[in-house]
Protein backbone atom coordinates (compact mmCIF):
# COMPACT_ATOMS: atom_id res chain seq x y z
CA UNK A 1 0.00 0.00 0.00
CA UNK A 2 0.84 3.31 -1.11
CA UNK A 3 0.08 6.45 0.37
CA UNK A 4 0.17 9.77 -2.29
CA UNK A 5 -1.11 12.84 -1.96
CA UNK A 6 -5.27 13.63 -2.98
CA UNK A 7 -3.59 16.19 -5.94
CA UNK A 8 -2.15 12.61 -7.53
CA UNK A 9 -5.42 10.51 -7.49
CA UNK A 10 -7.10 13.37 -9.25
CA UNK A 11 -4.82 14.03 -11.75
CA UNK A 12 -4.95 9.82 -12.47
CA UNK A 13 -8.82 10.21 -12.79
CA UNK A 14 -8.11 13.07 -15.15
CA UNK A 15 -5.86 11.05 -17.45
CA UNK A 16 -7.79 8.12 -17.32
CA UNK A 17 -10.70 9.95 -18.17
CA UNK A 18 -9.05 11.54 -21.09
CA UNK A 19 -7.85 8.03 -22.02
CA UNK A 20 -11.64 6.38 -22.24
CA UNK A 21 -13.13 9.42 -23.92
CA UNK A 22 -10.70 9.97 -26.56
CA UNK A 23 -10.71 6.15 -27.27
CA UNK A 24 -14.45 6.67 -27.03
CA UNK A 25 -14.84 9.30 -29.30
CA UNK A 26 -11.95 7.87 -32.28
CA UNK A 27 -13.27 7.20 -35.65
CA UNK A 28 -14.27 3.70 -36.64
CA UNK A 29 -15.15 3.96 -39.95
CA UNK A 30 -18.59 6.05 -39.54
CA UNK A 31 -20.35 7.19 -42.67
CA UNK A 32 -21.11 5.82 -45.76
CA UNK A 33 -18.94 3.22 -47.73
CA UNK A 34 -16.78 4.58 -50.67
CA UNK A 35 -18.60 4.10 -54.64
CA UNK A 36 -16.45 0.99 -56.06
CA UNK A 37 -14.18 2.93 -59.71
CA UNK A 38 -16.62 0.04 -61.37
CA UNK A 39 -19.60 0.61 -60.37
CA UNK A 40 -19.08 4.88 -60.58
CA UNK A 41 -17.43 3.90 -63.96
CA UNK A 42 -20.90 1.61 -65.28
CA UNK A 43 -22.79 5.01 -63.89
CA UNK A 44 -21.08 6.99 -66.54
CA UNK A 45 -21.27 4.49 -69.12
CA UNK A 46 -24.86 4.57 -68.74
CA UNK A 47 -25.56 7.66 -68.59
CA UNK A 48 -23.75 8.77 -71.45
CA UNK A 49 -24.90 5.56 -74.03
CA UNK A 50 -28.24 6.73 -72.77
CA UNK A 51 -28.41 10.47 -72.78
CA UNK A 52 -32.38 10.58 -72.19
CA UNK A 53 -32.46 8.51 -69.07
CA UNK A 54 -32.01 10.16 -65.73
CA UNK A 55 -31.11 9.39 -62.45
CA UNK A 56 -34.22 7.50 -61.31
CA UNK A 57 -34.02 5.45 -64.26
CA UNK A 58 -30.10 4.31 -64.16
CA UNK A 59 -30.63 3.65 -60.40
CA UNK A 60 -33.31 1.17 -61.11
CA UNK A 61 -31.64 -0.48 -63.79
CA UNK A 62 -28.52 -0.34 -61.03
CA UNK A 63 -31.15 -2.47 -58.70
CA UNK A 64 -32.19 -4.61 -61.18
CA UNK A 65 -28.34 -5.25 -61.18
CA UNK A 66 -28.54 -5.96 -58.03
CA UNK A 67 -26.39 -3.19 -57.36
CA UNK A 68 -27.41 -1.20 -53.86
CA UNK A 69 -26.86 2.64 -54.53
CA UNK A 70 -29.25 5.30 -53.38
CA UNK A 71 -30.31 7.60 -56.57
CA UNK A 72 -28.75 10.34 -54.69
CA UNK A 73 -25.72 8.94 -55.15
CA UNK A 74 -26.11 8.10 -59.24
CA UNK A 75 -27.59 11.64 -59.49
CA UNK A 76 -24.20 13.31 -57.84
CA UNK A 77 -22.14 11.01 -59.71
CA UNK A 78 -24.40 11.98 -63.31
CA UNK A 79 -24.13 15.84 -62.73
CA UNK A 80 -20.25 15.55 -62.50
CA UNK A 81 -20.29 14.07 -66.25
CA UNK A 82 -19.52 16.66 -69.41
CA UNK A 83 -23.01 19.06 -69.59
CA UNK A 84 -25.11 19.04 -72.34
CA UNK A 85 -23.98 21.67 -75.25
CA UNK A 86 -26.58 24.91 -74.56
CA UNK A 87 -29.99 24.75 -76.25
CA UNK A 88 -30.77 27.00 -78.72
CA UNK A 89 -32.59 30.85 -77.65
CA UNK A 90 -35.32 32.44 -79.39
CA UNK A 91 -32.09 35.27 -80.31
CA UNK A 92 -30.45 32.77 -82.20
CA UNK A 93 -33.10 31.44 -83.64
CA UNK A 94 -34.24 34.59 -84.90
CA UNK A 95 -30.70 35.97 -86.67
CA UNK A 96 -30.51 32.34 -88.09
CA UNK A 97 -34.20 33.55 -89.93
Amino acid sequence: MAIVKPDTVVRWHKKGFKIFWRFKSRQKGSGRPPISPEIRDLILKMANANPLWGAPRIHGELLKLGIEISERTVSNLMSSRLTKPPSQTWRTFLKIT
